[in-house]
This record gives C-alpha cells, structure tokens and sequence, in this order.
C-alpha cells in the first residue's frame, strides 16, 4: 500500500467504525463491537463484495447455532460440561459438512466465527431476553459485513481510484 492508500484507509477506519459504535446503542443495539469483529473476515477474506453475502449467511446461521446450544445448554437435565461437549461436537460437525456442500452459499469460516461470537455474546449478557440478543448481534453482524467492511472498502477503492 502507498502512502495516500494507508492514510485514506486510516482516516476511514477513524470515522465509519465509531459512527456505528456511537449510534448502535441509540439504535437499540448493546452488541456494536460484534460489527468490528464480523469486518474482519470479511477483510481477511480479501474485501471480495462477491463473496459478502456468503459470509453475511455464516454469520447469520453462526448467530442461530450459538441460539440453539444456549437453550440447549440451559434445558438439558445431563451434565452441563458432557452436554456443552456433545453440543459443540455435532454442531461443528454439521457446519463442516454443511458448508462443504454450499460452499458458493455459505462461509464456513463466518459460520464457525459467528458461533463463536454468539455463543461469547450471549454467555457474557445474561440480562438481555436471548431473542432480542440473537437479533442484534445478527445485525451488528451485517453491519460488520455490508457497512465496516464493504462500504469502507468500496469508499477506499474510490478515493483511491482503484
């Protein structure tokens, strides 16, 4: 990168992100930093928009998989560590052979970070009505995608007429 390209990424970097931090809990979102997070797949991915939607689906069926092992976890009379193992086992499994045959569909890498993510989020908000929280972390992950990682991108491209 020269000079002009790491100074406009820099200043981009320094305004679109805390517009998002400032404004989420306005919008009724507690999970804002989840939106940093989600732009860095999509960054390490290489800013490919092409394959924003993929990883936009991961993200999303990751929310829902860390939905599904919380209530698992908290309606099942077994051992919470035996559980919490077998859940983690046959999930994972699926999202491997999932996302192996979608993979033009679906972003393996976005599925298992936004299980992760869930699953972190919502063993740390114990408050939040879980509903409300798989909501929002799935737009603070959509936000992380589309606005933090493509919009910042394609402004970048422009400003540096590339």
């Amino acid at each position: 990168m020269n000079r002009k390209e790491i100074l406009t990424l820099a200043a981009l970097i320094a305004v679109l992100p805390p517009i998002w931090a400032v404004a989420s809990p306005y919008m009724g979102n507690t999970v804002g930093p989840v939106a940093l997070i989600a732009a860095g797949i999509y960054a390490t991915n290489g800013n490919k928009f092409e394959d924003a939607h993929k990883i936009a689906l991961g993200y999303l069926a990751g929310d829902i998989w860390a939905l599904l092992v919380t209530l698992i976890m908290a309606h099942t009379p077994l051992n919470p560590d035996l559980t919490l193992f077998l859940a983690l086992a046959v999930f994972g499994f699926l999202v491997v052979v999932i996302s192996a045959q979608i993979p033009n569909i679906i972003h393996m890498p976005s599925w298992l970070a936004g299980w992760a993510i869930g699953m972190l989020t919502m063993n740390l908000d114990t408050q939040t009505p879980i509903m409300s929280l798989t909501v929002q972390i799935g737009v603070a992950m959509l936000v992380g995608v589309y606005y933090v990682g493509a919009l910042l991108d394609k402004i970048h491209r422009i400003w540096n007429n590339k």
